[in-house]
Protein backbone atom coordinates (compact mmCIF):
# COMPACT_ATOMS: atom_id res chain seq x y z
CA UNK A 1 0.00 0.00 0.00
CA UNK A 2 2.64 2.29 0.65
CA UNK A 3 4.77 1.73 -2.70
CA UNK A 4 1.55 2.12 -4.30
CA UNK A 5 0.93 5.77 -2.88
CA UNK A 6 4.40 6.69 -3.28
CA UNK A 7 3.57 5.61 -6.69
CA UNK A 8 0.44 7.68 -6.95
CA UNK A 9 2.07 10.63 -5.72
CA UNK A 10 5.21 10.71 -8.20
CA UNK A 11 2.38 9.82 -10.99
CA UNK A 12 0.86 12.91 -9.88
CA UNK A 13 3.83 15.21 -9.82
CA UNK A 14 4.44 13.91 -12.96
CA UNK A 15 1.34 15.58 -14.09
CA UNK A 16 1.71 18.76 -12.83
CA UNK A 17 4.88 19.57 -13.88
CA UNK A 18 3.96 22.65 -16.38
CA UNK A 19 6.86 24.06 -17.25
CA UNK A 20 10.78 22.32 -17.40
CA UNK A 21 13.54 24.96 -14.99
CA UNK A 22 15.59 23.68 -17.48
CA UNK A 23 14.00 25.76 -20.12
CA UNK A 24 13.43 29.26 -20.49
CA UNK A 25 9.92 29.59 -19.09
CA UNK A 26 6.65 29.17 -21.30
CA UNK A 27 3.51 28.49 -21.65
CA UNK A 28 3.21 24.86 -21.73
CA UNK A 29 0.27 24.00 -24.05
CA UNK A 30 -1.88 20.76 -24.40
CA UNK A 31 0.35 17.71 -25.62
CA UNK A 32 0.51 16.71 -29.39
CA UNK A 33 -2.34 14.68 -30.82
CA UNK A 34 -0.22 13.93 -33.81
CA UNK A 35 0.15 10.17 -34.46
CA UNK A 36 1.38 10.80 -38.16
CA UNK A 37 3.95 13.11 -40.20
CA UNK A 38 1.12 14.92 -42.17
CA UNK A 39 -0.83 15.40 -38.44
CA UNK A 40 2.77 16.59 -37.25
CA UNK A 41 3.13 19.03 -40.05
CA UNK A 42 0.05 20.80 -39.47
CA UNK A 43 0.76 20.91 -35.91
CA UNK A 44 3.95 22.82 -36.79
CA UNK A 45 2.05 24.90 -38.96
CA UNK A 46 0.13 26.21 -35.78
CA UNK A 47 2.67 27.15 -33.87
CA UNK A 48 4.73 29.28 -36.43
CA UNK A 49 1.33 30.88 -36.60
CA UNK A 50 1.76 31.37 -32.83
CA UNK A 51 4.84 32.72 -32.89
CA UNK A 52 3.76 35.29 -35.18
CA UNK A 53 0.74 36.26 -33.03
CA UNK A 54 2.95 36.44 -29.85
CA UNK A 55 5.07 38.59 -32.36
CA UNK A 56 2.93 41.36 -32.95
CA UNK A 57 1.69 41.50 -29.30
CA UNK A 58 4.62 42.13 -28.24
CA UNK A 59 5.18 45.15 -31.08
CA UNK A 60 1.70 45.98 -29.75
CA UNK A 61 3.03 46.14 -25.96
CA UNK A 62 5.99 47.98 -26.87
CA UNK A 63 3.88 50.70 -28.05
CA UNK A 64 1.96 50.32 -25.14
CA UNK A 65 4.96 51.04 -22.51
CA UNK A 66 6.41 53.56 -24.78
CA UNK A 67 3.02 55.46 -24.67
CA UNK A 68 3.09 55.28 -21.62
CA UNK A 69 6.38 56.22 -20.66
CA UNK A 70 5.70 59.21 -22.41
CA UNK A 71 2.64 59.98 -20.01
CA UNK A 72 5.46 59.72 -16.86
CA UNK A 73 7.34 62.24 -19.09
CA UNK A 74 4.18 64.04 -19.01
CA UNK A 75 3.28 64.03 -15.88
CA UNK A 76 6.58 64.92 -14.29
CA UNK A 77 6.78 67.97 -16.31
CA UNK A 78 3.49 69.33 -14.98
CA UNK A 79 4.37 68.43 -11.43
CA UNK A 80 7.79 70.80 -12.13
CA UNK A 81 5.24 73.35 -13.37
CA UNK A 82 2.81 73.25 -10.66
CA UNK A 83 5.93 73.54 -8.11
CA UNK A 84 6.55 76.41 -9.43
CA UNK A 85 3.08 77.61 -9.58
CA UNK A 86 2.73 77.08 -5.84
CA UNK A 87 6.16 78.52 -5.41
CA UNK A 88 4.75 81.77 -6.64
CA UNK A 89 1.90 81.79 -4.90
CA UNK A 90 3.35 81.44 -1.69
CA UNK A 91 5.62 84.21 -2.35
CA UNK A 92 2.75 86.49 -3.86
CA UNK A 93 1.08 85.47 -0.02
CA UNK A 94 4.10 86.19 1.80
CA UNK A 95 4.41 89.68 -0.29
CA UNK A 96 0.27 90.83 0.11
CA UNK A 97 0.97 90.07 3.91
CA UNK A 98 3.71 91.92 4.02
CA UNK A 99 2.06 94.78 2.07
CA UNK A 100 -0.76 94.48 4.62
CA UNK A 101 1.07 95.32 7.82
CA UNK A 102 2.42 97.54 6.11
CA UNK A 103 -0.85 99.55 5.31
CA UNK A 104 -2.37 98.45 8.32
CA UNK A 105 0.41 100.27 10.14
CA UNK A 106 -0.12 103.58 8.19
CA UNK A 107 -3.65 103.24 8.56
CA UNK A 108 -3.66 103.07 12.22
CA UNK A 109 -1.80 105.79 11.77
CA UNK A 110 -3.85 108.21 9.89
CA UNK A 111 -6.84 106.76 11.88
CA UNK A 112 -5.33 107.60 15.18
CA UNK A 113 -4.61 111.64 13.40
CA UNK A 114 -7.76 111.24 12.44
CA UNK A 115 -9.21 110.58 15.63
CA UNK A 116 -6.90 112.78 17.34
CA UNK A 117 -8.17 115.89 14.70
CA UNK A 118 -11.96 115.17 15.46
CA UNK A 119 -11.61 115.71 19.37
CA UNK A 120 -12.67 119.25 20.34
CA UNK A 121 -9.02 120.84 21.03
CA UNK A 122 -7.30 119.61 18.16
CA UNK A 123 -9.81 120.30 16.36
CA UNK A 124 -9.94 123.91 17.47
CA UNK A 125 -5.98 123.52 16.78
CA UNK A 126 -6.83 122.35 13.53
CA UNK A 127 -9.00 125.09 12.73
CA UNK A 128 -6.51 127.17 14.26
CA UNK A 129 -4.18 126.17 11.71
CA UNK A 130 -6.31 126.98 8.79
CA UNK A 131 -6.55 129.77 6.96
CA UNK A 132 -10.20 129.52 5.75
CA UNK A 133 -13.06 126.73 6.50
CA UNK A 134 -12.60 125.94 2.92
CA UNK A 135 -8.65 124.89 3.83
CA UNK A 136 -10.14 122.85 6.94
CA UNK A 137 -12.78 120.37 4.69
CA UNK A 138 -10.29 119.86 2.29
CA UNK A 139 -8.20 118.59 5.30
CA UNK A 140 -11.18 116.24 6.72
CA UNK A 141 -11.56 115.28 3.37
CA UNK A 142 -8.27 114.30 2.50
CA UNK A 143 -8.16 112.57 5.58
CA UNK A 144 -11.43 110.47 4.71
CA UNK A 145 -10.19 110.02 0.95
CA UNK A 146 -6.73 108.68 2.70
CA UNK A 147 -8.81 106.39 5.07
CA UNK A 148 -10.93 105.12 2.14
CA UNK A 149 -7.87 104.39 0.10
CA UNK A 150 -6.25 102.28 2.79
CA UNK A 151 -9.74 100.74 3.31
CA UNK A 152 -10.01 99.41 -0.27
CA UNK A 153 -6.41 98.65 -0.40
CA UNK A 154 -6.65 96.08 2.90
CA UNK A 155 -9.68 94.36 0.76
CA UNK A 156 -8.07 94.39 -2.45
CA UNK A 157 -4.75 92.31 -0.78
CA UNK A 158 -7.21 90.26 1.19
CA UNK A 159 -9.10 88.95 -1.53
CA UNK A 160 -5.32 88.83 -3.05
CA UNK A 161 -4.26 86.69 0.22
CA UNK A 162 -7.30 84.22 -0.20
CA UNK A 163 -7.46 84.12 -3.65
CA UNK A 164 -3.58 83.05 -3.64
CA UNK A 165 -4.48 80.57 -0.58
CA UNK A 166 -6.90 79.15 -2.96
CA UNK A 167 -4.84 78.80 -5.72
CA UNK A 168 -2.04 77.05 -3.57
CA UNK A 169 -4.60 74.79 -2.27
CA UNK A 170 -5.64 73.80 -5.87
CA UNK A 171 -2.53 73.58 -6.74
CA UNK A 172 -1.36 70.75 -4.15
CA UNK A 173 -4.46 68.82 -5.72
CA UNK A 174 -3.90 69.33 -8.89
CA UNK A 175 0.16 68.20 -8.18
CA UNK A 176 -1.24 65.07 -6.18
CA UNK A 177 -3.41 64.02 -9.06
CA UNK A 178 -0.25 63.87 -11.05
CA UNK A 179 1.69 62.08 -8.06
CA UNK A 180 -0.99 59.48 -8.48
CA UNK A 181 -1.24 59.92 -12.37
CA UNK A 182 2.48 58.84 -12.11
CA UNK A 183 2.03 56.05 -9.50
CA UNK A 184 -0.57 54.66 -12.11
CA UNK A 185 1.92 55.08 -15.11
CA UNK A 186 4.43 53.12 -13.04
CA UNK A 187 1.98 50.72 -12.10
CA UNK A 188 1.03 49.62 -15.81
CA UNK A 189 4.47 50.04 -17.06
CA UNK A 190 5.48 47.28 -14.55
CA UNK A 191 2.15 44.85 -15.69
CA UNK A 192 3.17 45.91 -19.38
CA UNK A 193 6.54 44.54 -18.99
CA UNK A 194 5.56 41.82 -17.30
CA UNK A 195 3.62 40.87 -19.81
CA UNK A 196 6.17 41.73 -22.40
CA UNK A 197 8.90 39.43 -20.62
CA UNK A 198 6.02 36.91 -20.53
CA UNK A 199 5.43 36.90 -24.47
CA UNK A 200 9.15 37.42 -24.40
CA UNK A 201 9.76 34.35 -22.95
CA UNK A 202 6.86 32.27 -25.24
CA UNK A 203 7.91 33.28 -28.25
CA UNK A 204 12.05 32.00 -27.61
CA UNK A 205 10.05 28.93 -26.15
CA UNK A 206 8.33 28.72 -29.60
CA UNK A 207 11.45 29.28 -31.38
CA UNK A 208 12.86 26.36 -29.92
CA UNK A 209 9.86 24.23 -29.70
CA UNK A 210 9.74 25.14 -33.37
CA UNK A 211 13.37 24.06 -34.19
CA UNK A 212 12.91 20.65 -32.30
CA UNK A 213 9.44 20.39 -33.91
CA UNK A 214 11.38 20.95 -37.56
CA UNK A 215 14.07 18.73 -36.55
CA UNK A 216 11.72 15.52 -35.58
CA UNK A 217 10.12 15.85 -38.82
CA UNK A 218 13.70 15.58 -40.85
CA UNK A 219 14.53 12.61 -38.20
CA UNK A 220 10.80 10.93 -39.22
CA UNK A 221 11.40 11.59 -42.96
CA UNK A 222 15.19 10.18 -42.57
CA UNK A 223 13.65 6.96 -40.82
CA UNK A 224 11.37 6.47 -43.82
CA UNK A 225 8.79 7.10 -42.04
CA UNK A 226 5.84 7.27 -44.02
CA UNK A 227 3.49 10.60 -44.35
CA UNK A 228 0.27 8.59 -42.65
CA UNK A 229 2.17 5.98 -40.79
CA UNK A 230 2.18 5.84 -36.88
CA UNK A 231 4.82 7.37 -36.26
CA UNK A 232 5.48 5.15 -32.94
CA UNK A 233 5.16 2.48 -35.16
CA UNK A 234 7.94 4.37 -37.38
CA UNK A 235 9.84 5.12 -34.28
CA UNK A 236 10.19 1.15 -32.76
CA UNK A 237 12.48 0.76 -35.52
CA UNK A 238 15.36 2.35 -33.59
CA UNK A 239 15.99 -0.62 -31.41
CA UNK A 240 18.17 -0.34 -28.04
CA UNK A 241 20.41 -2.16 -25.91
CA UNK A 242 18.71 -1.15 -22.77
CA UNK A 243 20.09 1.87 -20.54
CA UNK A 244 23.48 2.50 -19.37
CA UNK A 245 24.81 5.66 -17.09
CA UNK A 246 26.40 8.96 -19.06
CA UNK A 247 29.04 8.74 -17.13
CA UNK A 248 30.61 6.17 -14.93
CA UNK A 249 30.41 7.39 -11.36
CA UNK A 250 28.44 10.50 -10.21
CA UNK A 251 26.56 11.69 -6.64
CA UNK A 252 22.51 12.66 -6.94
CA UNK A 253 22.75 16.31 -5.93
CA UNK A 254 18.78 16.52 -6.96
CA UNK A 255 16.25 13.93 -7.76
CA UNK A 256 12.89 14.14 -9.98
CA UNK A 257 9.90 15.79 -8.89
CA UNK A 258 8.82 18.26 -5.58
CA UNK A 259 11.76 19.62 -4.70
CA UNK A 260 12.93 23.31 -2.60
CA UNK A 261 16.06 24.47 -3.55
CA UNK A 262 16.78 28.02 -1.63
CA UNK A 263 13.21 28.74 -0.02
CA UNK A 264 11.86 27.90 -3.50
CA UNK A 265 9.35 25.06 -3.99
CA UNK A 266 9.73 23.47 -7.80
CA UNK A 267 8.92 20.08 -9.54
CA UNK A 268 12.29 18.97 -10.86
CA UNK A 269 11.74 17.91 -14.79
CA UNK A 270 14.76 15.23 -13.91
CA UNK A 271 17.47 14.58 -12.08
CA UNK A 272 20.95 16.32 -11.29
CA UNK A 273 24.00 14.38 -11.18
CA UNK A 274 27.05 15.86 -9.66
CA UNK A 275 30.27 15.12 -11.44
CA UNK A 276 33.56 17.05 -12.49
CA UNK A 277 33.05 19.82 -14.92
CA UNK A 278 34.43 18.45 -18.51
CA UNK A 279 33.68 15.14 -17.45
CA UNK A 280 32.89 13.12 -20.98
CA UNK A 281 28.95 12.39 -21.25
CA UNK A 282 28.31 9.41 -23.28
CA UNK A 283 24.11 8.67 -24.60
CA UNK A 284 22.55 6.45 -21.83
CA UNK A 285 20.13 4.43 -25.34
CA UNK A 286 20.91 3.80 -28.88
CA UNK A 287 18.67 6.56 -30.56
CA UNK A 288 18.70 9.60 -33.24
CA UNK A 289 19.85 12.78 -31.96
CA UNK A 290 16.58 15.11 -32.77
CA UNK A 291 18.45 19.08 -32.15
CA UNK A 292 20.90 20.78 -30.13
CA UNK A 293 20.70 24.24 -29.07
CA UNK A 294 21.60 26.53 -26.28
CA UNK A 295 19.50 28.83 -24.17
CA UNK A 296 19.98 30.96 -20.82
CA UNK A 297 18.21 28.53 -18.68
CA UNK A 298 19.72 24.91 -19.07
CA UNK A 299 22.81 25.28 -21.23
CA UNK A 300 23.67 23.52 -24.24
CA UNK A 301 21.14 21.06 -24.73
CA UNK A 302 20.57 17.66 -26.36
CA UNK A 303 17.53 15.74 -26.74
CA UNK A 304 17.58 12.14 -28.09
CA UNK A 305 14.94 10.01 -29.49
CA UNK A 306 15.29 6.40 -28.31
CA UNK A 307 13.45 3.10 -28.06
CA UNK A 308 13.92 0.96 -25.20
CA UNK A 309 12.10 -2.32 -24.18
CA UNK A 310 9.48 -1.73 -26.81
CA UNK A 311 8.32 2.02 -25.51
CA UNK A 312 9.84 5.00 -27.07
CA UNK A 313 11.65 7.20 -25.07
CA UNK A 314 13.16 11.45 -25.35
CA UNK A 315 16.22 11.90 -23.38
CA UNK A 316 17.59 15.26 -22.80
CA UNK A 317 20.87 16.03 -21.21
CA UNK A 318 21.28 19.58 -20.02
CA UNK A 319 24.18 22.62 -18.76
CA UNK A 320 26.59 20.62 -21.15
CA UNK A 321 29.93 23.31 -21.33
CA UNK A 322 30.49 21.64 -25.11
CA UNK A 323 28.30 19.56 -27.55
CA UNK A 324 29.86 16.61 -29.84
CA UNK A 325 26.82 15.59 -31.65
CA UNK A 326 24.63 17.26 -34.03
CA UNK A 327 21.17 16.77 -35.29
CA UNK A 328 19.48 13.74 -37.11
CA UNK A 329 23.05 11.52 -35.97
CA UNK A 330 22.31 8.34 -35.05
CA UNK A 331 23.91 7.26 -32.07
CA UNK A 332 25.00 4.38 -29.55
CA UNK A 333 26.06 3.95 -25.99
CA UNK A 334 29.36 4.52 -26.84
CA UNK A 335 28.93 8.06 -28.46
CA UNK A 336 29.90 11.09 -26.87
CA UNK A 337 27.22 13.83 -26.17
CA UNK A 338 29.51 16.25 -25.19
CA UNK A 339 30.82 17.85 -21.87
CA UNK A 340 29.38 18.76 -18.36
CA UNK A 341 29.40 22.10 -17.65
CA UNK A 342 27.39 24.00 -15.17
CA UNK A 343 30.12 25.66 -13.20
CA UNK A 344 31.59 28.07 -15.65
CA UNK A 345 28.51 28.02 -17.90
CA UNK A 346 26.84 30.01 -14.48
CA UNK A 347 25.88 33.31 -14.41
CA UNK A 348 27.25 33.27 -10.71
CA UNK A 349 30.65 32.11 -12.39
CA UNK A 350 30.90 34.88 -14.81
CA UNK A 351 28.80 32.25 -17.76
CA UNK A 352 25.56 32.71 -19.45
CA UNK A 353 23.44 29.99 -18.16
CA UNK A 354 21.03 31.20 -15.06
CA UNK A 355 19.50 28.33 -14.11
CA UNK A 356 22.77 26.11 -12.93
CA UNK A 357 25.00 27.06 -9.44
CA UNK A 358 27.57 24.18 -9.89
CA UNK A 359 29.10 21.36 -11.72
CA UNK A 360 26.53 19.27 -13.00
CA UNK A 361 24.67 17.02 -15.77
CA UNK A 362 21.14 17.48 -16.07
CA UNK A 363 19.09 14.51 -17.27
CA UNK A 364 15.76 14.24 -18.15
CA UNK A 365 13.20 11.41 -20.04
CA UNK A 366 10.05 11.37 -21.43
CA UNK A 367 8.24 8.42 -21.94
CA UNK A 368 7.08 9.10 -26.08
CA UNK A 369 7.74 10.03 -29.41
CA UNK A 370 8.85 13.53 -29.43
CA UNK A 371 6.13 15.43 -31.43
CA UNK A 372 6.14 18.97 -29.32
CA UNK A 373 7.78 20.00 -26.21
CA UNK A 374 4.59 20.06 -24.93
CA UNK A 375 4.04 16.11 -25.59
CA UNK A 376 7.81 15.81 -24.20
CA UNK A 377 6.98 17.62 -20.57
CA UNK A 378 3.30 15.65 -20.14
CA UNK A 379 5.21 12.51 -20.60
CA UNK A 380 7.91 13.10 -18.11
CA UNK A 381 8.97 10.31 -15.83
CA UNK A 382 12.29 9.84 -12.99
CA UNK A 383 14.65 8.75 -15.24
CA UNK A 384 14.99 4.38 -14.86
CA UNK A 385 17.74 3.44 -12.92
CA UNK A 386 19.17 5.97 -10.60
CA UNK A 387 19.62 6.13 -6.91
CA UNK A 388 16.36 7.26 -5.13
CA UNK A 389 17.74 9.21 -2.56
CA UNK A 390 19.41 12.45 -2.90
CA UNK A 391 23.39 12.18 -2.13
CA UNK A 392 23.48 8.75 -2.78
CA UNK A 393 26.35 7.68 -5.24
CA UNK A 394 26.43 4.94 -8.77
CA UNK A 395 29.82 3.12 -9.51
CA UNK A 396 29.54 2.30 -13.07
CA UNK A 397 27.58 2.81 -15.97
CA UNK A 398 25.66 -0.70 -16.01
CA UNK A 399 24.68 -0.27 -12.14
CA UNK A 400 20.93 -0.58 -12.33
CA UNK A 401 18.45 0.69 -8.99
CA UNK A 402 14.91 -0.22 -8.76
Amino acid sequence: MKKLSVGIINLLLIISILSLYILEPMAVKAASSATTLAELRQELKQLQAQKQSNEKKKEMTQSQINQKNKDIANAQGEIKNSEAKIEEATNNIKTSEQKISEYEAKTEEVMAFYQLMMGENSYLEFVTDSSSMTELIMRIDAVEQLIKYNQDQLVTLEDLIKDNEQKQVELKKYQNELNQNIDNYEKKISELETEKLALSDISVGINEEIKLQQAQIKNFEQMGCGENENLDVCVARIGSNGWLKPVPKGRINSLFGYRNVAGQSSNHSGIDIGINEGTEVLSSTVGTVITTFRTNCGGNQVYVQSYVDGKPYVVLYAHLKSISVSAGQQINQQTRIGYSGGYSTSTLHGGYDRCTTGAHLHVSVSQTVYKSYSNFVAHLINPPGYPKTKGAYFYSRTQWFD
